[in-house]
């Protein structure tokens, strides 16, 4: 085995471990502590299982962290990010929504905010570059409530 791929499987599972103790982390991936053990040590892989196990502790999908562990990258794709998207721990990706939130705040090209106002209550819309047509027709559907 690439002595390279051991090392970089060794010190992911030490990242995705954080703050637990092994036998901690072994409860959590329903393995032993010794595997937890070997993999830190770089002296075994974990079965695809456990790959996936592991992947997911990272916020990864299985081929990507196979990928990170053999250092071959691939290109993102729209679905890559949406399918990351569907691993992600509800932490991790609260974070996510936080950064994109704080992104459009503070954007300088953002579209105007215009308010709404329904029966006393005030709405704050983003407002969306429609084509001509499609604007219009937005325009006549506001108009009809």
């Amino acid at each position: 085995m690439d002595e390279k791929v051991l090392q970089r499987l060794a010190t992911a599972t030490q990242e995705a471990r954080g703050n637990l103790s092994q036998r901690e982390f072994a409860q959590l991936l329903d393995v032993s502590q010794s595997t937890v053990q070997s993999w830190e040590n770089g002296k075994n892989l974990p079965n695809l299982e456990n790959l996936e196990k592991l992947a997911r502790m990272r916020g990864m999908l299985v081929e990507d962290f196979v990928a990170f562990l053999y250092d071959r990258t691939r290109g993102l794709t729209s679905k890559d990010i949406l399918d990351r998207i569907e691993v992600m721990p509800s932490k991790d990706f609260a974070q996510v929504l936080r950064v994109m939130a704080d992104r459009l705040d503070t954007a300088k090209n953002s579209p105007p905010v215009v308010e709404k106002r329904k029966k006393d209550k005030v709405e704050q819309r983003v407002k969306l570059e429609l084509p001509l047509r499609q604007e219009q027709e937005l325009q006549r559907l506001e108009g009809e409530e």
